[in-house]
């Protein structure tokens, strides 16, 4: 294989793979409708982007051709591919064969992929196992989301979404939880939790599973799976065990047990409950490809999360920006608790902006629930991946109204626009802010750092305000 086209090169997965094409010694050219930091960096590496899908963008002499899961079966370069006779193949079969012969260890699960992925591949390159990796997403801390490596190991994110992971070869699995996501592949929870045990079973027979002994599905699908297996979490029978977890800083520092014998103490700086079960399951992981116990645990202390993931984008006048990538109830859920517990007395402020119609239609009820931890929340047009033959504004509205109903102030809006003007309005130096999506809602947060300026003013101008108001 001499070279490679990549249809969809902008995204966190089929970058990751192009980059990795490239420190392989193999050309590598893309094309994508939206240029990101992701393509510039391909570029700057010796990559060929293009902002455009055409027809020309293909190589005559290219061997194979990769899409993303977006790109349909019509898109102009598909159909030159197949015309010029250009193998055409999916990310996650790419993905499949470049990694074939590699201990390849797949990290899965409806939550915690990304950052449990990003965290166990910290540990192999830190620890000199001259592992290679592939994150579905921007990790801090690693020099960039994918890398070859020069050892035996692989660390991979394995999503469920159009039955990816089903192209892999996993030596070891990370299954973190199962809940109810993409109805629009598995139909129903018993279709994911079938799906996640079909992937389970590929496994071979000497292959590990390390499984959340908290999540009953998760543990439904250890019983079944006839490999080795090992379990992680607070569940008093987990082997490997979080034991006096204490989150009331906001982040998160534990006693770690395995099978029963102390195995050190678990401290990371990156916030909330549910990064301290996704940290034990890289340890474990970590544990079986050889890398001591201790040594992870110093290394998971160096651990600066992902991009998108609870990341501070910067502040305005004191108000503190987040951004999460949280896009399922339990998530924003998770996300909401976390922020209570990080920014103690402030009032949290949620902009909110959900990932297809499908998923705000079906978990409508559970998503309420979810935000109304927050005291206010700003319901943005929903990012309608994969969908037409829909009406904008409604699911938005009913949202709102639930909200509302269980004690939160919400209000939802057509045009991001309306959101700025709204923060820039209302927001008091107390709140913190929270843009939650896995769509384009951070481009809120990017509009009102750039009129930083005019909006701390008006923040300092109230402060003189409330600290009167306090006093008398």
């Amino acid at each position: 294989m001499k070279r490679v086209h990549f249809v969809g090169i902008g995204g966190a997965g089929v970058s990751g793979l192009a980059r990795i094409a490239l420190q392989a010694g193999l050309r590598v050219s893309g094309s994508d409708l939206v240029m990101n930091d992701l393509t510039r960096r391909l570029s700057e590496q010796g990559a060929t982007v293009h902002d455009s899908h055409q027809a020309a963008h293909v190589p005559h002499d290219a061997n194979l051709c990769v899409i993303s899961a977006a790109i349909k079966p019509d898109n102009p370069e598909v159909l030159a591919a197949r015309e010029a006779g250009i193998r055409v193949c999916k990310y996650a079969e790419a993905l499949g064969e470049f990694t074939r012969g590699r201990t390849n260890l797949c990290v899965a699960g409806t939550h915690g992929k990304t950052t449990t992925t990003a965290m166990l591949a910290q540990i192999l390159r830190r620890a000199d196992k001259g592992a290679g990796w592939l994150v579905g997403g921007e990790p801090v801390t690693l020099e960039s989301p994918a890398a070859w490596g020069e050892g035996s190991h692989f660390v991979m994110e394995s999503c469920e979404y159009d039955r990816s992971f089903m192209k892999l070869k996993p030596s070891l699995v990370v299954l973190n939880n199962i809940e109810l996501d993409h109805m629009d592949v598995y139909g129903d929870l018993d279709g994911v939790a079938a799906g996640f045990l079909e992937f389970v079973l590929k496994l071979p027979p000497r292959g590990m599973l390390v499984y959340n002994a908290d999540d009953p599905r998760c543990r439904e699908i250890a019983r079944r799976a006839p490999c080795p297996k090992v379990s992680f979490g607070v569940a008093a029978d987990a082997d490997w065990r979080l034991c006096d977890l204490d989150v009331s800083s906001g982040f998160a520092r534990a006693e770690v047990t395995c099978r029963g014998l102390s195995a050190g103490r678990l401290v990371l700086e990156v916030p909330g409950r549910v990064n301290a079960v996704n940290a034990l399951g890289a340890l474990a992981a970590a544990n079986w490809a050889g890398v001591p116990t201790q040594r992870a645990l110093t290394i998971l202390r160096g651990f600066g999360g992902v991009k998108r993931r609870f990341e501070m984008l910067g502040s305005v006048g004191g108000v503190p920006m987040v951004d999460d990538y949280a896009h399922h109830p339990t998530a924003v859920r998770q996300l909401l608790e976390t922020a209570r517990a990080t920014f103690v007395g402030r009032s949290i402020v949620a902009v909110f902006q959900a990932h297809q119609y499908q998923r705000i239609n079906t978990f409508m009820a559970e998503f309420a629930d979810a935000l109304a931890l927050a005291d206010r929340v700003l319901i943005a047009r929903t990012y309608a991946a994969r969908e037409q033959g829909v009406v904008p504004g409604e699911p938005e509205e009913r949202l709102a109204k639930l909200v509302r109903q269980l004690g939160a102030d919400a209000m939802a809006y057509s045009d991001f626009d309306a959101i700025v003007n709204d923060i820039s309005l209302r927001a008091a130096p107390r709140d913190a802010v929270l843009f939650i999506g896995a769509g384009d809602v951070n481009g809120v947060a990017a509009r009102l750092l750039e009129r930083r300026k005019d909006i701390s003013d008006r923040l300092r101008s109230v402060k003189p305000a409330l600290t009167a108001g306090s006093a008398s």
